[in-house]
């Protein structure tokens, strides 16, 4: 039977062709759009060279543009269609846009002819993808987070008992919050029963563990911060509130200070952004915006309180604000200033200055300036000195 033209001219060169996944642990469900028509929807394995091989056997010599929600898989998926040579992105899943019956009957099918629709149209906008090493930085970060929940919590199973039990410390040997370590080498002591005494020792040994490890987890982390950008780090600290922990969040989970081009889009991501309901004339403000990066967001205001109290700048700002009313309110923009330095000293690579200002254009300080810098007393004894790896409040 002879061939017809249409069998021989099966070429897509330079077409496009997009890929909507909706990616689950087991199975991928595909769909596939060109030209505003869509031309293939099926459920594989999670398999990004599979689908790449598909795409070419069927549609040779187009270009493979695909999208998934951000989700449990992280960027694995995302670094495997790369390489396979589809271009992808990864959308967060409020992003994606939908219709009030799309969301009461919502399937896989569904999800990936949404996804796949709206990547043809325009209208996703992929998130930021750090890279691996960084990624696993940022764990290492949030490792830690876990770890300072994990010893208050310890510390408060403590106290809970003592308290029920009527034992009261010395105020000499007790701290405010935490159990010191003369309060716990004190509770040696023995219950009525020896049940009771098990139960104490049980806990004073899981505070203690729990301790040690956050000691030995945040000098591991210092230590790997410091190898991925030792510069940065220092210059960090230089600045007033801008403790080490502060630092190494902000590196970790930043990652390149230069993503962001505009300001507002990077308080907004930091939580530090006001977020608006208004309609017509009247206009609602709730207050910081919710969606961001839960991590960054309390490190900053509360170095913001420490910074008020050493830079002079830093107070006349909050004053301005706060203006004997709403001090919480106040904090709030101080801490956006204060990541708008960390961000000015992360690109520029060079120290905090407290007076630092430009001079016509040529961007110099003055003579004056120049002697009433701020001194920042970093010194290479201060920067090997180990951080505080006691109690923190500091959020998961």
């Amino acid at each position: 039977m002879p061939k017809t033209n249409l069998q021989n001219s099966n070429d897509f060169t330079g077409q496009n062709f997009y890929v909507g996944l909706d990616v689950h642990k087991k199975s991928w469900a595909v769909t596939i759009r060109s030209l505003g028509i869509e031309v293939g929807h099926f459920t594989q394995e999670p398999d990004a060279a599979g689908l790449h091989q598909y795409l070419r056997r069927n549609f040779p010599g187009g270009q493979y543009h695909s999208a998934y929600e951000a989700g449990f898989c992280g960027t694995g998926a995302h670094e495997e269609l790369c390489k396979a040579g589809i271009d992808n992105m990864i959308v967060h899943a409020a992003d994606v846009p939908s219709t009030d019956k799309q969301k009461k009957n919502k399937t896989d099918l569904h999800d990936s002819r949404a996804i796949a629709d709206h990547l043809e149209r325009g209208n996703l906008h992929g998130i930021y993808v750090l890279s691996q090493e960084q990624q696993e930085l940022r764990s290492l970060f949030r490792l830690r987070e876990c770890k300072v929940k994990d010893t208050t919590r310890a510390n408060n199973r403590l106290k809970s008992f003592l308290m029920y039990y009527g034992i009261a410390i010395p105020e000499a040997i007790s701290k405010r919050g935490d159990l010191t370590g003369r309060a716990l080498a004190w509770l040696d002591i023995e219950l009525q029963s020896a049940a009771g005494t098990i139960v104490l020792q049980e806990y004073i040994a899981e505070l203690k563990y729990q301790r040690k490890q956050l000691f030995q987890l945040t000098k591991t982390l210092r230590e790997q911060v410091m190898a991925h950008d030792k510069q940065i780090y220092v210059n960090l600290i230089t600045i007033p509130g801008m403790g080490s922990i502060t630092a190494i969040g902000l590196m970790t989970e930043i990652g390149d200070f230069r993503r962001f081009d505009d300001p507002d889009e990077y308080s907004s991501y930091l939580g530090l952004y006001p977020w608006e309901d208004s309609s017509g004339d009247c206009i609602k403000t709730k207050g910081m915006q919710p969606r961001c990066n839960s991590h960054l967001r309390p490190l900053l205001v509360e170095a913001s309180w420490h910074a008020i109290r050493k830079s002079r700048n830093l107070f006349a700002y909050y004053s301005k604000h706060a203006g004997g009313k709403n001090g919480k309110k106040a904090i709030v923009k101080v801490a956006r200033k204060l990541a708008m330095i960390a961000r000015g000293v992360a690109i520029s690579g060079q120290p905090y200055q407290e007076d630092y200002q430009k001079k016509d254009n040529k961007h110099e300080p003055t003579k004056k300036m120049k002697a009433g810098r701020f001194s920042s007393g970093i010194t290479e004894q201060h920067i090997n000195k180990q951080p505080n790896y006691g109690r923190m409040s500091m959020p998961g």
